[in-house]
């Protein structure tokens, strides 16, 4: 599978510890639902038992709300071991996608991933709904701002402008510093 120049494409397959979700090409908030809604069934349905690898060998971009997906799952399901939520590029690649949001650090990222890769199918994103579809960015979003660093105020200011405009009455991020 490999997209085309500005396209993306997602694909699931089974392996013998779970799934894994490749991304070629572009990793968007058109994906990211999509990403979400597929690991959250599949890790809450798994008796927690399975895993979720997104394989990033193939992608060549991921934007800030696909960035704060993969933090949002990844404090969901590696708050104990073993982690359930994993990211694999190899190192070249996690350096270009992932190093100047410094989540390299703070994702579980393994350079290879597990295979093989039995019954691989294209997964199209549900469609949602522009509101939903805001919850969603504002979410992520609000998951990068969390992480502190030299992004957070701009990721903050995002999330409160959605949440603005979207009425939502969830308390915004704290600062950094200012809690656990």
């Amino acid at each position: 599978m490999r997209a085309g120049v500005g396209e993306s494409a997602l694909r699931v397959g089974r392996v013998a510890s779970g799934y894994v979700v490749q991304v070629a090409g572009r990793g968007t908030l058109r994906e990211s639902p999509a990403l979400h809604e597929f690991a959250v069934r599949s890790l809450d349905g798994d008796r927690g038992s399975g895993t979720v690898v997104v394989d990033l060998s193939m992608c060549d971009y991921l934007d800030s709300t696909f960035l704060g997906c993969l933090v949002a799952l990844h404090r969901r399901y590696n708050l104990a071991s073993p982690h359930r939520f994993r990211v694999a590029a190899p190192g070249e690649k996690c350096q270009t996608l992932l190093g100047a949001s410094h989540l390299n650090r703070f994702l579980d990222v393994t350079e290879s991933c597990p295979g093989p890769i039995l019954d691989a199918m294209d997964m199209s994103g549900p469609r949602l709904p522009t509101s939903e579809l805001g919850r969603h960015v504002m979410e992520c979003h609000r998951r990068l701002a969390e992480l502190g660093g030299p992004g957070e105020s701009a990721f903050r200011s995002i999330a409160q402008r959605l949440a603005a405009d979207l009425g939502d009455e969830t308390p915004g991020v704290a600062p950094s510093g200012s809690g656990p």
